[in-house]
């Protein structure tokens, strides 16, 4: 029974990851749309990005919530420590959770482990 709720639980999850990443990324791109995205190509790029992500994401979402108790169980084990605890959170949490077309011709990085925006900009 636990094993239904949980997969549920990733589901639903999964589910409200791809819709915010394709609103963010829609929005990045405004209305410009290239020759290459309207082809046949573009069309299996897509196709793979959605079967790619539908194997990866549930496993990134089951990660970051691990990552998510582990860095509570080290702010609480570490006496407070907000720096040990944000290192946990910021290497599980933050990262790629959708696989894009872009993802898959190289022209962006996917990023399991993700790095939190202090030092993603230095």
């Amino acid at each position: 029974m636990k094993g239904v709720a949980i997969v549920l639980i990733l589901a639903f999850a999964h589910l409200a990851v791809i819709h915010v990443s394709w609103a963010q990324e829609a929005a990045a791109k405004s209305s410009s749309v290239s020759t290459d995205e309207t082809s046949v190509a573009g069309a299996g790029l897509g196709a793979a990005s959605v079967l790619c992500t539908l194997v990866y994401s549930p496993l990134k979402i089951a990660f970051a919530i691990v990552g998510g108790v582990t860095g509570g169980l080290t702010y609480v084990f570490s006496g407070g420590d907000t720096d040990a605890a944000m290192a946990v959170w910021g290497t599980s949490v933050y990262g790629t959770y959708v696989i894009t077309p872009d993802h898959l011709k190289g022209d962006k990085a996917v990023r399991f482990l993700g790095v939190p925006p202090a030092k993603e900009a230095s």
